[in-house]
């Protein structure tokens, strides 16, 4: 080890001069600098002390980091976590073009990594710097705020792929943090959510004959959720957005109930139907509602395309009446005639229109209609519709194998996420008991 003190202020040169500890004239605390030959460049860092003794040993350990990335062939000018994502976002989408992974999973990722576990670190934070001991931190974290330990596995599975496909290929990081072991317990395995009773669901469509008609559709819109001042929570309506909301009442009820019987998920498939996807045809029943009258109904074979979540399918339904009374709506009523290409929920006024319902407006409306219409048991959302359609098929009887097909799950799905349900439509069989006595008196001892 050699000092001197002719290069910027003072410095001190170790290991044949590979490292060097040094000062500078405007500041207290010392650094240090490492040429790195493999890639070129000088790394040069704050040691963050006044203290000679205290850099040099810093040094020396910093050094030691550096010489084992480099055995390791690790990149030691890696990236951020912005810029990380970013490169793997475009190999995802590449993969996503040549149909290794569907759109809704690549989505699913991006969001995660950009929304949650990126920021979690800090987007401008490098990539290698994540060690055991802060993942194990995030792990606890996400098992904290999760509810269900099977999304902390999913999550965990995006991670192991970010780093394998992208960080350690490119030689930004050398390995895959040491993530902490946790058990799945039998009561964190995804169950069946809740759903709107026979009685929620009457009240529910009942409201909505109310609830659609223009003399009912206050111009002063009160928000579900209240953010500071009275003018947040109350918006005065003008003209078109008077307009717009009574529109978009109309198209959230036919939406309701085309949900609630068809097991569409909302808002990603209902929202994705063209007039070009809708099939109605006039179909006549017997055994309706226990009666043996023979009833028509216009029964709807509705085309879910392939950028879903489960790929393209045929749903079947009893929907025909509401996806005819919408198409029927926007030719007396707004004098526009829809067209196969267009969507079936559109908008009609704003600056959206001519395009799908907005999301947001249908997550705020249906807010405002759950407390409006006093159903509180639980926080409905509109998945829960799919959730009742799935189990009044299963309680009226339907096979369960076509109740997979027509709601795009597996059947083992259905099964172990329904079989409570299954459970109360057997239950004559459950207690059913023979009769000992006969069989007692029906042996014969020989």
């Amino acid at each position: 080890m050699g000092a001197g003190s002719t290069w910027v202020q003072d410095k001190t040169e170790l290991f044949e001069g590979e490292l060097v500890v040094f000062k500078r004239a405007n500041s207290p605390n010392w650094y240090m600098r490492v040429y790195v030959a493999k890639e070129g460049k000088h790394y040069q860092k704050s040691l963050k002390t006044k203290s000679q003794y205290d850099a040099i040993e810093k040094a020396k350990a910093e050094y030691k980091v550096i010489q084992q990335k480099v055995a390791k062939e690790e990149k030691v000018f890696t990236i951020t976590f912005a810029e990380a994502l970013e490169g793997y976002n475009e190999l995802e989408v590449a993969r996503e073009r040549r149909g290794l992974i569907k759109n809704d999973w690549l989505k699913k990722k991006q969001q995660y990594l950009q929304n949650t576990f990126a920021p979690y670190f800090g987007l401008e934070e490098k990539v290698n710097s994540i060690t055991d001991k802060k993942m194990e931190e995030y792990i606890d974290m996400r098992m904290k705020r999760c509810k269900r330990k099977q999304t902390i596995q999913q999550e965990i599975t995006i991670i192991k792929h970010f780093y394998k496909t992208y960080l350690i290929k490119k030689g930004f990081v050398f390995k895959i943090p040491e993530f902490p072991e946790f058990k799945v317990r039998k009561s964190d395995l995804s169950k069946r959510q809740d759903t709107f009773t026979i009685a929620e669901y009457t009240k529910l469509y009942k409201f909505l004959r109310e609830w659609v008609k223009p003399k009912n559709v206050s111009r002063i819109r009160i928000a579900e959720k209240v953010y500071g001042n009275k003018q947040n929570k109350e918006k005065v309506m003008n003209e078109w957005e008077h307009q717009m909301e009574i529109h978009r009442r109309i198209l959230i009820r036919e939406m309701i109930l085309i949900c609630a019987n068809s097991g569409l998920r909302a808002p990603k498939e209902i929202l994705s139907l063209t007039w070009g996807d809708i099939r109605i045809k006039k179909e006549t029943f017997s055994g309706f509602y226990n009666s043996d009258k023979e009833i028509e109904q216009l029964v709807s074979i509705i085309s879910v395309n392939a950028e879903q979540k489960t790929g393209a399918r045929s749903v079947v339904c009893l929907a025909g009446a509401y996806f005819k009374r919408l198409k029927e709506y926007f030719k007396n009523e707004l004098g526009y005639e829809p067209q196969d290409d267009e969507p079936v929920f559109m908008e009609f006024y704003g600056r959206r229109k001519f395009e799908a319902l907005d999301r947001y407006a249908l997550y705020r409306m249906w807010g405002e209609l759950m407390r409006d219409c006093g159903l509180k048991r639980i926080d409905f959302t509109p998945y829960h519709l799919r959730h009742f359609s799935v189990t009044q098929s299963i309680l009226n009887g339907v096979d369960l194998l076509l109740i997979a097909k027509n709601h795009g799950n597996s059947i083992n799905t259905i099964a172990k996420h329904y079989e409570h349900i299954q459970m109360e439509t057997q239950t004559h069989k459950l207690i059913k008991r023979r009769d000992t006595r006969r069989e007692m008196e029906r042996d014969i001892e020989i």
